[in-house]
């Protein structure tokens, strides 16, 4: 009678019926650092690997240390529908978790792995949980500002702060702005001093020995009709002369402008 009613005490205490035998249970995790719960009841660390679960438990429950324990959730696993056996092995993983943040917010980030494709994953500010650890490149891209590229990083709890640098914004020039089409140099100006100089040197030169020519014949006769011909052409010739001093000094003006 009185083993009976201890039976039913230690059932009401949630110590399961009187010969129940604790479980064992290999926990295999991402984060040995993490302590081990059954329900309530601090087992250790899962770095010990193999544990005695209390009769009567309903949960398994994994909690990171107390460094980055804010960012990290727990992990749990219920036992209830588990095989009735002695020994369980069970594997209970934290996710890797991501967080992006940029200044100015609104960045669009994208995961570019390492066989070229490319996964979408948010806008700043972004938080993302993957099962295993991110393979390849982030790529954080804002209009108007540079592009980043960061390593994802495989800790458990991986996190990134970028102040995004503004992109270098040039000033279209003066045509397109105006709309009106760059002006083109006008070459034929340069051809026309050059070939106005060059003719009308070979002018002035041609109607100059002319001019001596009959300068000499009227110095042979003395004829005096010879002396109109002779100014004549020395007119003519200082005529050219000047002309091929405007084709120089148009040519070397132009020249000049164009340093």
């Amino acid at each position: 009678m009185r083993w009976w009613i201890l039976s039913l005490l230690v059932g009401a205490m949630g110590w399961g019926p009187v010969g129940a035998q604790p479980r064992t249970v290999v926990l295999r995790t991402n984060l040995p650092e993490a302590f081990v719960y059954a329900d309530s009841v601090l087992l250790g660390t899962a770095a010990q690997g193999r544990f005695s679960i209390p009769p009567g438990t309903g949960v398994l429950r994994l909690v990171p240390p107390a460094v980055d324990a804010w960012s990290i959730p727990p992990v749990s696993r219920s036992l209830a529908g588990l095989p009735a056996a002695d020994s369980l092995v069970l594997t209970l993983r934290f996710p890797y978790r991501y967080r992006i943040e940029t200044i100015p917010f609104g960045a669009s980030v994208t995961l570019r792995r390492p066989d070229g494709s490319r996964i979408d994953l948010g806008v700043t500010p972004l938080t993302h949980a993957a099962a295993e650890p991110l393979e390849g490149v982030l790529l954080v891209e804002r209009t108007g500002y540079l592009p980043e590229r960061i390593e994802p990083g495989r800790n458990l709890w991986n996190r990134a702060v970028l102040s995004l640098t503004p992109a270098l914004r040039t000033s279209a020039p003066q045509a397109e702005v105006t709309w009106s089409p760059p002006r083109r140099p006008r070459r034929w100006i340069d051809y026309a001093a050059v070939g106005l100089a060059v003719s009308a040197g070979a002018l002035s030169v041609y109607y100059k020995f002319k001019a001596d020519d009959l300068y000499d014949a009227y110095l042979r006769t003395g004829d005096p009709a010879l002396r109109p011909r002779v100014t004549a052409y020395d007119d003519r010739a200082l005529v050219a002369l000047g002309a091929m001093q405007v084709g120089v000094g148009v040519l070397a003006v132009r020249l000049a402008l164009r340093r």
